[in-house]
């Protein structure tokens, strides 16, 4: 209990850090005052054991990451900087193509080694709102809807995709429709 405690309040500040760092690249690029945003973001609690991210993917060797992917990297550490930096990107496009307030359902397809990570993952989305649907012994998906404002779209992507990680599966990608 005292662990899913402390892997909940990881994950909210995980949830403040992401949109804290996506409201700062949108500012960079906006130089318009921006009003307030609601920051509620549902976020999936990472269950995890006390070793650290050994298993976190491959970055490219002497690149140079943007402060703001660093910042996102120390909060989802199953997630490369390069696959942090690449979805960084598409949050301008995220933004134009949904806008804010816009109902939108993003299926997130995961698989596992084991059936196991598969039915652990499984649980954890449940319990945070997201529907399951099996697509085998190893693999499944997980759909969520929402209203998006900025930063949620990749907040989901981010905590998802970290989950599976953390399990020991594979992200296979997300599709998102309005």
């Amino acid at each position: 209990m005292f662990r899913r405690f402390l892997a909940l309040a990881a994950a909210t500040g995980a949830a403040i850090a992401v949109t804290a760092a996506v409201k700062t690249v949108t500012r960079k690029k906006d130089s318009a005052p921006e009003e307030e945003e609601d920051d509620s973001v549902n976020f999936i609690e990472i269950d995890q054991d006390d070793e650290e991210s050994s298993d976190k993917r491959e970055d490219s060797p002497a690149k140079e990451y943007a402060p703001e992917v660093k910042e996102i990297s120390e909060l989802y550490p199953y997630l490369s900087l390069d696959y942090i930096e690449e979805q960084l990107r598409r949050n301008d496009a995220f933004n134009e193509e949904y806008p804010e307030d816009t109902l939108v359902t993003i299926t997130h397809k995961a698989q596992f080694d084991t059936a196991e990570a598969r039915a652990q993952f499984c649980a954890i989305a449940e319990q945070n709102g997201f529907g399951v649907e099996d697509l085998g012994e190893k693999e499944c998906q997980a759909v969520h809807k929402m209203f998006t404002q900025n930063g949620a779209i990749l907040s989901d992507i981010f905590n998802v995709a970290n989950q599976v990680g953390c399990l020991k599966g594979s992200y296979e990608g997300y599709k998102i429709e309005a």
